[in-house]
C-alpha cells in the first residue's frame, strides 16, 4: 500500500467510515499517519492478578474462564467475565457493551486495563468497565505500554482508530521524503521511525525526535507551497492596475459615518499602492477583532469599481457571508453588491451576458472557486480569515487564473501574530497590521471566577437581561464528551447546554456548534441576532466573525484549555454595538500558572501582544489552545516554534533552486498545491 492512496484502500473501511474521517480531514493514508495523538496513557505497569493493589491503572493478562450478558432488575445491560492467571481470578464488569460476548469466549487470552473496584475489597478482585484487548501474534497496542490517545469525531473511537492506525503502519510502504543530507544535518530520524514512534513509542522520550522529523518535514512543505504559489502569482504580471485618484478617496472617507484610525489610514494606503503596480497586489491584512477590517476592504472595492472592475469578496461560512453583504450594502451604497448562494453564480453568468458591464461585488463562500468561470472582469479577490480555507480552496484560485490572468489579492485575518512569526512565516506575502482599535470602542472588562461562584455569576447575568436586555454568549471548548476521552473536568457544549436551560428557565436558550447543518446554524445564528435567543451555548466557532452587536457578556468556560490569544478573539465578540461588555473565565483548575497566565487579560487588550506574552510563558507551545489544528494547514508542527521556521524556511528556499531534482520532494508539493506549471 503507498502512503498516497485513499483512505479506503485499508481494510474495513468503507464508505461509512470514510466519510466520517473524511470529517476529520482524513482522505489519505498519508492524512490518517499525520493525525497524531494529543496525549499519551501509560499502561506499562503489567502485573498478576494476585499483586493487584488498589488506586494505580495496571495491566493484566488472564485466560477467560466465563463470559456472560445479564440483565439487572431495573433492566440495565451487563456483561460479565471472570479471567485468571496461574495467581488468581479477576471479575470484570461492562455496562451496555453486549457486544463483547461476541469477540470474547472462554479460553480466550486477553489483557485489561483498568483500576481495582474499592467497593470490592475484601471480595473477589474486580475491574469495572475496563479497556480489553484479544492477545493475538504481534504487539497488543491498547493496553500494554505506552498508548496513544486520538481527538475522533461521533462515530469513531479512538480505540478503532489506532487499530487502523496501526495497520496502516504494517501495511503501507514508507519511503523518505527528505533527503539523507538533510535528515542527518538537522539531526532528524528516517520517516518510517518517526510515524512509528509518534504513534506506538516503545519509551515516551521517543516521541521527541518523531515529532521534530515530522514537524521539520511539514514546515518544509508549507515553505516549498508558500514559493511555489509565489512563483506561480508572479509568472504573469498583466494584473489589472487599479488606481483611485485622491479626491476619490476623500469622497469615500468623507462617506463614513466615522472618523478612519491612523492604522486603517495607513492599511488603506499600502493596499492602494500595491494595487496601482503592474505586478498583482498579495497582501496579508491583519487586525484585531473589531480594528475595522472590512471598512479597509471596502476602499479597495470602492478603488476596484471605479476603474471598472468587478470584486469576489469570499467569507469562510455562509452566516458570515451574509454578514459581510449587509454591512458592505451599508458602506458601498453606490456598487452593485450580489450575495452568491447555492446555485446563484450560474444566474450571474446569464446576467452578465445580457447586461452592461456594471461593477459588481459578488460576496459568498469558498463554494464561489468552483464556479470561477462564471465570474467575469475580477480585479480584485478579498479572502477573510483565510486561515479558516484549505490549501486546496486558495490554490484552485491561484491556479484558474494563472491560465489567465491575475487579479489583485488581499487576505484579511483576526488571528493575533506574534510580529516575530509573521515576518519569518508570511514572508512570502506583504503584510499590513491593523493596531488600534476604531475610537469610542470600550475595552472588554475581563473577570476570573471560580466554580463555587458560578451562580453567582448566573444571578448577575440575569439581572443584566433583565435590566439592560443584553444577550449572552457561553462558550465550551468541545462539542461533547467523546471528543475529551480522559478531561472529565473539561466541559462540552451539549451538556452544558442542557444544565443553563435548567438554570435560565425564563429565558431563551439556544446551541451552536460546528458539526450542525448549515441550515441549523444560520437559524441558529439569525434567532439570536432577532434577538429570539438571550443565550447561545457555543463551542468556539463563533470565534470568527459572528457579530451580535447586543450581546455584551461572553462566559468562557474551561479557559485554560485556550490560548490567550484565542480566548482575545473570543471576547472580542462582545461589546460590537459600543456598550461596556463583559468576559468572564471559569476555569477547571486553580493551578498558580494557570490563573497567572489568564491573569494577563485582565490588562492587555492587543491580541498580537497576548500571542506574544503566550509564546514566552509556553516557549514554543501551543500559542492557539484547542483551535491551533488547521491553522496554516498545519497538523505537527508548532508555529510558534520560531527558531524551526526560520531553518525550515532557509532549508525550504535551497530546495526549490532545484526542485525538479528531488523526486519525492517535488511529487509531494505538486499534490498539496494543485499548480497547473504550464
Amino acid at each position: 500500500m503507498e502512503i498516497y492512496d485513499k483512505i479506503s484502500e485499508l481494510d474495513g473501511i468503507g464508505v461509512k467510515y470514510s466519510r466520517l474521517l473524511n470529517e476529520i480531514g482524513i482522505k489519505t493514508i498519508e492524512d490518517l499517519l499525520t493525525h497524531i495523538p494529543y496525549r499519551y496513557e501509560d499502561k506499562s505497569n503489567i502485573q498478576k492478578i494476585s499483586d493487584l493493589k488498589p488506586g494505580a491503572e495496571t495491566t493484566v493478562t488472564g485466560t477467560v474462564t466465563k463470559i456472560d450478558n445479564v440483565f439487572t432488575r431495573n433492566r440495565k445491560k451487563i456483561t460479565k467475565a471472570v479471567i485468571s492467571d496461574e495467581t488468581g481470578k479477576l471479575n470484570l464488569i461492562w455496562f451496555n457493551q453486549h457486544y463483547i460476548k461476541n469477540s470474547i469466549s472462554e479460553g480466550t487470552v486477553i489483557n485489561v486495563s483498568g483500576k481495582l473496584d474499592t467497593k470490592a475489597i475484601g471480595r473477589a478482585k474486580q475491574f469495572i468497565s475496563p479497556q480489553w484487548e484479544i492477545i493475538k501474534e504481534g504487539k497488543a497496542i491498547h493496553t500494554t505500554g505506552i498508548v496513544p490517545v486520538y481527538s475522533v469525531t461521533e462515530g469513531i473511537s479512538t480505540k478503532w482508530l489506532r487499530n487502523k492506525i496501526n495497520d496502516a503502519l504494517e501495511k503501507t510502504n514508507i519511503l523518505d521524503l527528505l533527503t539523507p543530507e538533510i535528515i542527518s544535518s538537522y539531526k532528524l530520524s528516517d520517516r518510517k521511525f518517526a510515524f512509528q514512534n509518534i504513534h506506538f513509542p516503545k519509551d515516551i522520550n521517543d516521541t521527541t525526535l518523531a515529532k521534530r522529523t515530522l514537524s521539520f518535514e511539514e514546515m518544509i512543505f508549507l515553505h516549498l507551497r508558500g514559493i511555489k504559489l509565489r512563483k506561480a502569482w508572479e509568472k504573469k504580471t498583466n494584473s489589472h492596475q487599479i488606481k483611485m485618484h485622491e479626491k476619490d478617496l476623500v469622497e469615500f472617507k468623507k462617506s463614513l459615518p466615522f472618523e478612519l484610525t491612523n492604522s486603517q489610514n495607513k492599511a488603506i494606503d499600502e493596499i492602494l499602492e500595491d494595487l496601482s503596480k503592474k505586478v498583482p497586489m498579495n497582501r496579508l491584512l491583519q487586525g484585531d477583532v473589531g480594528s475595522g477590517k472590512t471598512v479597509v476592504a471596502a476602499a479597495a472595492i470602492a478603488a476596484a469599481a471605479q476603474n471598472n472592475f468587478n470584486t469576489i469578496f469570499l467569507a469562510p461560512t455562509q452566516i458570515l457571508a451574509k454578514q459581510h453583504h449587509a454591512t458592505l450594502q451599508k458602506t458601498l451604497p453606490n456598487i452593485d453588491i450580489k450575495l452568491i448562494t447555492g446555485g446563484s453564480s450560474k444566474k450571474v453568468k446569464a446576467e452578465n451576458k445580457t447586461k452592461s458591464n456594471i461593477p459588481t461585488l459578488y460576496v459568498g463562500t469558498h463554494a464561489i472557486l468552483h464556479n470561477l468561470e462564471n465570474f467575469y472582469n475580477i480585479g480584485l479577490v478579498i479572502i477573510d480569515e483565510q486561515h479558516k480555507f484549505g490549501v486546496e480552496q486558495r490554490t484552485r484560485l491561484v491556479d484558474f487564473y494563472t491560465k489567465k490572468y491575475i487579479p489583485n489579492l488581499l487576505t484579511m485575518t483576526a488571528t493575533p501574530i506574534p510580529r516575530s512569526m509573521a515576518l519569518t512565516f508570511y514572508g512570502d506575502l506583504d503584510l499590513t497590521t491593523i493596531d488600534e482599535l476604531p475610537k469610542g470602542r470600550i475595552e472588554s472588562k475581563t473577570w476570573i471566577i471560580e466554580d463555587k461562584k458560578r451562580i453567582e455569576a448566573y444571578n448577575w447575568i440575569k439581572k443584566q437581561i433583565n435590566e439592560s436586555k443584553t444577550q449572552v454568549f457561553i462558550v465550551c471548548p468541545f462539542i461533547e464528551k467523546s471528543e475529551i476521552e480522559g478531561f472529565d473536568n473539561v466541559k462540552s457544549a451539549i451538556d452544558e447546554f442542557e444544565k443553563v436551560k435548567a438554570y435560565f428557565k425564563e429565558f431563551k436558550v439556544g446551541l451552536l456548534h460546528g458539526k450542525m447543518k448549515n441550515d441549523q446554524k444560520d437559524k441558529v445564528i439569525v434567532d439570536f441576532s432577532n434577538k429570539g435567543l438571550d443565550i447561545l451555548v457555543t463551542t468556539p466557532v463563533i470565534e470568527v466573525g459572528v457579530d451580535i452587536p447586543n450581546a455584551n457578556i461572553i462566559v468562557i468556560e474551561t479557559p485554560e484549555r485556550f490560548g490567550l490569544a484565542s480566548l482575545h478573539q473570543l471576547r472580542g465578540r462582545v461589546g460590537r454595538g459600543g456598550a461596556q461588555s463583559y468576559c468572564i473565565l471559569i476555569p477547571s483548575t486553580n493551578s498558580y500558572e494557570s490563573i497567572k497566565r489568564l491573569n494577563n487579560l485582565k490588562t492587555v487588550h492587543n491580541g498580537n501582544k497576548l500571542a506574544e506574552i503566550d509564546m514566552q510563558i509556553r516557549g514554543p507551545g501551543n500559542i492557539y489552545g484547542t483551535d491551533q489544528h488547521g491553522f496554516l494547514d498545519m497538523n505537527i508542527a508548532d508555529i510558534s516554534d520560531i527558531e524551526m521556521v526560520k531553518t525550515t524556511k532557509d532549508v525550504a528556499i535551497d530546495l526549490f533552486k532545484n526542485i525538479k531534482t528531488y523526486k519525492a520532494i517535488s511529487e509531494k508539493l505538486d499534490r498539496i498545491t494543485y499548480i497547473d506549471d504550464n
